[in-house]
């Protein structure tokens, strides 16, 4: 059976600018931005452990960065002030986006 796949919140605070463009690229082909230094990430806990150990690697131990599982009950209350933000799929993609 495959492993459940969730929705992740991945904030950054990077100090150096060659480790940012590299965290920020990184993230762009795992997930969706939310605003430059948040993005939304749809994995398992296998690939999430993955990516957070890919960007320790990246990162210098004065940088900052939190990741949050969003289950479905945060989703479905999430309230969103602004232009609109690219809703979070709360039903399985038809393709694996890692």
């Amino acid at each position: 059976m495959a492993e459940p796949r969730h929705w992740y919140l991945v904030m950054y605070d990077i100090s150096t600018p060659v480790a940012l463009r590299k965290v920020h690229k990184l993230l762009s082909a795992w997930g969706i931005p939310v605003q430059y230094s948040v993005f939304r990430v749809r994995g398992s806990r296998r690939q999430i452990n993955h990516l957070h150990h890919q960007l320790v690697c990246i990162m210098d131990s004065e940088d900052r960065l939190l990741m949050i599982r969003v289950c479905r009950a945060c989703v479905q209350s999430a309230i969103v002030e602004g232009r609109d933000l690219a809703p979070f799929d709360l039903d399985t993609p038809t393709h694996d986006t890692f």
